[in-house]
């Protein structure tokens, strides 16, 4: 479980990035599929930014996350929406909705894959006919660099990160400094799954694979070090 103050470094430090560029590719995807969303849930919402994002765009979103502290920041990111503590193999919104997401690694920090199947199973229950279930996961082949590199996030202060690797589980150690008193050690750990394992239960859960690739949207960019996945009830 993240530290209170490590959730104010994940939404400080740059983290927030990521579901800000997820979100548009999503609705980039979106648009070309032509499918129109009303309602989404994002399990594991950390800071609450990509159901802000989603909600710019028109999408009734919701969040629930297990850290009461991640979703204190996301209330704070996104004071109009609604967000939960809760856990997201059995959490349901108050009604059926048409995309549900669960990004940044948030499938990583469940350690078993009978853990992973209970998620599935739960978002194909949350799921409309027809909903689509979008989600990442880290490739199983990332072998990160153990070189620790720093973020200055003013003149007082700055973290630093760095990520090793022992067997299939990924280690991200941060160290928050104040005037170059360390204020902050924390250690995040991530279970590396099998791509093909948890694709493999998603039929199971009653969903059907449609998406499987190193970029939500084709061709665009360069290949990341993450497998987006899309799936429909």
């Amino acid at each position: 479980m993240y530290s209170s103050v490590f959730c104010r470094v994940y939404n400080e430090f740059g983290w927030n990035v990521y579901p800000e560029v997820f979100a548009e590719e999503l609705l980039a995807w979106l648009a070309h599929a032509g499918i129109a969303v009303k309602s989404a849930l994002d399990l594991g919402c950390g800071t609450g930014i990509l159901c802000r994002k989603l909600s710019e765009a028109g999408i009734s979103a919701c969040g629930v996350d297990l850290s009461a502290d991640m979703i204190a920041v996301a209330r704070e990111n996104a004071p109009d929406l609604s967000f939960s503590v809760g856990d997201m193999n059995c959490w349901k919104p108050e009604g059926p909705v048409d995309l549900v997401t669960c990004t940044g690694d948030a499938l990583n920090h469940l350690f078993s894959l009978s853990d992973v199947e209970k998620v599935f199973v739960n978002v194909a229950g949350c799921l409309q006919p027809g909903g689509l279930f979008v989600f990442d996961l880290l490739n199983e082949r990332e072998i990160p660099d153990d070189e620790p590199f720093t973020l200055d996030y003013d003149e007082r202060t700055r973290a630093v990160f760095r990520t090793t690797r022992e067997d299939d589980v990924i280690r991200l150690h941060i160290e928050v400094f104040d005037r170059e008193v360390q204020t902050v050690s924390e250690d995040i750990r991530e279970k590396l799954h099998d791509v093909d394992a948890v694709t493999g239960l998603l039929e199971k859960a009653g969903l059907t694979l449609l998406q499987r690739g190193h970029r939500l949207l084709p061709g665009e960019g360069p290949e990341a070090a993450t497998w987006f996945i899309i799936a429909r009830k």
